[in-house]
């Protein structure tokens, strides 16, 4: 299905939506909420900062220290464990 999806957003510069989806037998609504999910990463900005404060600071802080210095450099008040499940989808940890 996702091959379809892919196929309307390549060719919905030259035509229109709404018929290529009928062209492929796919819903409108559902090609949209294609588009939804694929631009999808609420936490990208926090990722980004998290990276700098970890790079900054020599990978010495760990979740609580970046979570203070993102309150503190950047103004974002993030939860400890949103900071802890990101750094290590990342792949950060702190060097002890």
């Amino acid at each position: 299905m996702q091959g379809k999806y892919q196929i309307i957003y390549l060719a919905a510069e030259h035509y229109p939506v709404t018929g290529l989806c009928r062209l492929l037998a796919v819903s409108r609504s559902g090609y949209y909420r294609y588009l939804s999910r694929q631009s999808q990463d609420k936490n990208q900005e926090i990722k980004e900062l998290i990276k700098a404060i970890y790079k900054q600071r020599n990978g010495t802080y760990g979740y609580r220290r970046i979570e203070d210095e993102l309150e503190v450099q950047y103004g974002k008040k993030v939860n400890h464990k949103k900071v802890l499940r990101l750094m290590q989808e990342l792949g950060l940890k702190a060097v002890i």
